[in-house]
């Protein structure tokens, strides 16, 4: 099949539009989805992702700029949210709708949904956030608890949808071990999953069964053990007054712990590819949007509380070992310094009780992160530990 000349955005970017917009159109505000009558697979999306600078030249191209590369032009900078009516009438009416036009009406929407997602002032704009396995997120909130499950009402989707969400529960004995798992930004805290999911229709909702394991183990903060000390600027080992290389232990490791896991990004680890946090895919879509500290709250919860099992000695923990229940997670910075970005952490951490704390975590550019992933494949490290994992 010959490729299109279109350049068009990816899923994950109309997503990630649709949800900076809250799910409305940037220019008459109308809601953009909600689920269908026809059956508990279907969802009505009335929404577009639509370019500001058109896809591709030609008829029905206006406002295409020749200057731009086809990833500006397929990059979620270069989108704006809009209902099916609004998108047709703009792409008619390139005099009144310029590209700064455009701009100026999605910053003006973000700005207003970015108020109402921090305000919470908004009833159609809904701001706890459920993560599902590694391919789903959405908003919603646990309406019902009890000791071998939870039930999750499912609003918007960030990430998968519900035909996503149908597949799991399809193929849930065949996913690896730590695809299971359900978190929830509400509670702070996660499960993995006993057994398969089951979704059902409940009005005009949808309710998510969930059979849930015992919450994971955690361990006192002194029990971290003891680790060569790193500089928290520079990620440096350094050595005492006397000479000797500084250690680190207990409580006083803990900053320096949660540092070094938040700093992995998956995939970055030769040992385990399913090990390590999705912040750097987080902060390139939502770096500028009110959804970021949710996201991030949201991964800072799965290392808090989903265990990892080690390939080669087959024990499970969790990244962070001793944090009981994720608080607040705000990011400080705009964007990163030195490959540096600031978060303010509020975490339950056994051992000591509520930890409130600033960390600089490490955040790689797109280059690095692409000559890691080469690294990898050519140098045979992911063939390898996928045999030892099996």
């Amino acid at each position: 099949m010959a490729r299109s000349s279109r350049d068009e955005f990816s899923d994950k970017d109309k997503q990630a539009l649709a949800a900076r917009a809250g799910w409305h159109c940037s220019k008459c505000g109308q809601l953009t989805v909600g689920p269908s009558e026809e059956s508990t697979k279907s969802v009505t999306m009335v929404g577009v992702a639509a370019h500001i600078s058109a896809a591709a030249p030609g008829p029905g191209g206006r406002r295409y700029d020749s200057s731009m590369t086809p990833e500006q032009r397929s990059g979620i900078e270069n989108g704006i949210w809009l209902c099916a009516t609004c998108s047709i009438e703009i792409d008619r009416d390139e005099v009144t709708y310029t590209r700064a036009e455009l701009r100026r009406l999605r910053l003006a929407h973000e700005q207003k949904c970015s108020l109402a997602i921090r305000n919470r002032s908004a009833v159609n704009i809904p701001t706890g956030l459920l993560g599902i396995g590694t391919s789903v997120i959405c908003t919603g909130d646990v309406v019902e608890f009890t000791k071998d499950s939870w039930t999750l009402n499912l609003k918007h989707f960030l990430e998968g949808e519900i035909a996503t969400l149908l597949s799991l529960i399809e193929h849930f004995s065949e996913l690896p071990e730590e695809y299971r798992y359900i978190i929830s930004n509400e509670l702070g805290d996660g499960r993995m999953l006993s057994h398969s999911p089951s979704l059902k229709r409940h009005y005009d909702e949808y309710h998510l069964v969930c059979p849930i394991l015992p919450s994971s183990q955690r361990i006192s903060v002194e029990d971290l053990g003891t680790s060569l000390a790193t500089d928290p600027i520079n990620n440096d080992i350094y050595v005492t007054p006397t000479g000797d290389i500084a250690m680190v232990s207990g409580s006083d490791y803990f900053p320096q712990r949660i540092r070094e896991v938040l700093s992995m990004q998956i995939g970055e680890s030769p040992f385990h590819q399913l090990f390590g946090v999705r912040l750097y895919e987080y902060y390139s879509a939502y770096h500028d949007s009110p959804w970021l500290d949710l996201l991030f709250k949201l991964d800072v919860i799965r290392q808090a509380s989903i265990p990892v099992r080690d390939k080669i000695n087959g024990t499970a923990e969790t990244p962070l070992r001793c944090v009981i229940k994720v608080n607040e997670v705000v990011v400080l910075d705009s964007q990163p310094v030195n490959n540096r970005l600031s978060v303010r952490l509020d975490l339950e951490v056994s051992g000591i009780g509520r930890w409130a704390n600033e960390v600089q975590v490490y955040m790689p550019t797109k280059e690095q992160m692409d000559q890691r992933k080469q690294f990898f494949k050519e140098s045979g490290w992911n063939e390898l530990f996928r045999q030892i994992g099996k």
